[in-house]
């Protein structure tokens, strides 16, 4: 903040109050010199005097140490942007919760797949053609170890999506 864009900026909104440099140096408690001194950029209020300052000015504390009015424009853009980053993270915890899910599923599937491969130490495999007549069973015997991975596996993917999911709801909090 420069002392001539503050000094501007206090006149500018003294003017607008239709106050004069006594009134507001009344208001202060301060010598009418010295409000001259500031709207001239010569030198800053005195760090007690900028709330009443402000006040008197019918500003905050923040625009006056900006040197600007914050406008219903800028209220209204950092609400519609928090809006708007809101919906991006609803969009992002709805995405984890899908993936989360469809882990879970496709990790259920290969654990009932491994245990029934397990069980019946045989897979079967039917390719349909256009009549009943020309369909093919392909039919295979498997030994325990391919059970155990894709248990293995299923598990894995199974405890990845439950992680996603539960990471998901707790970036909601």
């Amino acid at each position: 903040m420069e002392a001539k864009e503050l000094g501007e900026f206090i006149a500018k909104k003294r003017k607008e109050q239709n106050i004069t440099q006594a009134e507001l140096a009344k208001r202060l408690n301060v010598t009418d010199k010295a409000v001259s001194r500031w709207e001239r950029g010569v030198g800053f209020p005195d760090i007690n005097t900028l709330e009443p300052l402000a006040d008197a000015l019918g500003i905050t504390l923040t625009e006056l140490m900006k040197c600007s009015k914050e406008t219903d424009g800028n209220i209204d853009d950092g609400i519609i942007a928090s809006i708007e980053i809101g919906k991006i993270q609803r969009k992002k915890t709805l995405k984890k919760i899908i993936i989360g899910g469809l882990a879970c599923i496709i990790g259920i599937c290969a654990i009932i797949y491994a245990i029934q491969l397990f069980v019946t130490h045989s897979w079967s495999l039917r390719l349909s053609g256009n009549d009943g007549a020309t369909s093919v069973f392909i039919v295979g015997k498997v030994g325990n170890l391919p059970p155990v991975i894709i248990f293995a596996v299923g598990i894995i993917i199974l405890l990845y999506g439950l992680f996603a999911m539960l990471r998901s709801n707790n970036n909601d909090k």
